[in-house]
């Protein structure tokens, strides 16, 4: 009886034994699935910034935030304001303004275009400026990606002279970026690529055109009463139609 009874207290003790450590293996199995589940979340999460001392890892932000066509109207807006809008003395800072907001390959290709031109130049050299009037944007966030175009009308000022205003339009897409100081839209132009565009000046803007040419005319025959024909200086460039042009921002060719 005894050795009876020892071999059920045996048995048993086994039995609780062995069900204590399937209960421990589980335990312990959870957890490490767990630590697993977090590693590979936040190595999905991880991003490596490269840099010019190397790359360093960090973990990005959730993208949980959305974008609004308002926004992408103000970043396109904002950027045709700045990238074609200047003079001699904001040409460089508004350069600086707007190249965060598109992506290299064509801010570099905008820009090469305005060395090419020597808009910079022409500005000095002229005393001019160029005025942008954004006519409208449209932006298409139905569909990824996203895509839009902007139409944008130039004035080039001489002093207080004003040329026939000029056209330029555009097509781009969007993509989705970093926020920073820099770029607070959180979204970058991308194959930025100019489209024909030719409006219809108004009635009223030919008018004040045509009024001013009229003026200038008159000022310059004036002059000439007043001291007579002076010849031009070996090296002067006189203040033709063409002049003003020079120092439109030249659009890049297409393609390039």
């Amino acid at each position: 009886m005894d050795s009876a009874k020892n071999l059920s207290v045996s048995f048993s003790t086994m039995r609780n034994l062995a069900m204590g450590s399937v209960f421990a293996l589980l335990l312990v199995s959870l957890a490490a699935g767990l630590l697993v589940y977090r590693a590979y979340e936040n190595s999905g999460r991880r991003v490596y910034v490269v840099g010019q001392t190397g790359s360093v890892a960090a973990l990005s932000a959730p993208t949980t935030e959305t974008h609004t066509p308002y926004e992408a109207r103000n970043l396109v807006r904002n950027f045709m304001l700045t990238m074609f809008g200047h003079d001699q003395y904001t040409y460089k800072a508004n350069l600086d303004a707007a190249l965060p907001l598109i992506e290299g390959r064509g801010g570099r290709r905008i820009y090469d275009g305005f060395t090419r031109g020597q808009v910079l130049q022409n500005y000095e050299r002229y005393a001019a400026r160029n005025v942008v009037t954004v006519d409208s944007v449209r932006i298409d966030m139905n569909h990824r990606p996203w895509s839009g175009q902007v139409y944008i009308k130039q004035r080039i000022f001489i002093g207080g002279e004003q040329k026939e205003p000029l056209p330029l339009a555009a097509k781009f897409n969007l993509v989705e970026t970093n926020r920073s100081d820099a770029n607070p839209y959180g979204l970058l132009i991308t194959n930025f690529d100019y489209i024909p565009y030719n409006p219809q000046v108004s009635r009223e803007e030919l008018q004040a055109l045509k009024d001013q040419e009229a003026e200038r005319q008159r000022a310059l025959l004036d002059a000439q009463r007043s001291t007579g024909p002076v010849a031009p200086a070996a090296g002067d460039t006189p203040l033709s139609s063409s002049a003003p042009n020079q120092a439109l921002p030249a659009a890049p060719a297409r393609g390039k």
